[in-house]
């Protein structure tokens, strides 16, 4: 009897921890932007981002970016990411300072064109959320 209380004991120990484990941090903001991408431009920022550059993407994981993709449609390109820092513009700022960072941008900022309603000096424009499903 005793030999069964301690596996069912061990047993819902596991199963605590695995929850645990699997449990997304509670500070998630979601964040999502829109802009054009140059017609001429298309192919060779596809090909850019096949390969990313690993020190880019490791930057993006320093600076707190999880879940981050970039979709294509109708000469627009949208992308979705989650933050799980405590302050987002310091951490843009320190990617913004990082020499490959910047090398990599010097690559793909001529691929790119901010949408018509930005506004003055955004080149990535917000959207808004108006739905989310956990």
């Amino acid at each position: 009897m005793k030999q069964l209380t301690l596996i069912l004991l061990v047993v819902f120990f596991i199963g605590c921890q695995t929850e645990k484990q699997i449990e997304q941090p509670k500070n998630i903001q979601r964040i999502a932007w829109v802009i054009k991408v140059k017609p001429e431009k298309l192919d060779e920022y596809k090909k850019l981002h096949a390969n990313p550059w690993p020190e880019v993407n490791a930057m993006l994981k320093k600076a707190n970016i999880q879940n981050y993709s970039i979709y294509f449609r109708d000469g627009q390109l949208f992308s979705y990411l989650e933050y799980t820092g405590v302050d987002f513009d310091a951490d843009m700022k320190i990617m913004a300072a990082d020499s490959i960072t910047n090398e990599w941008w010097k690559l793909t900022d001529p691929c790119q064109e901010p949408v018509d309603s930005a506004e003055e000096g955004v080149w990535w424009a917000d959207l808004e959320e108006v739905y989310h499903l956990d």
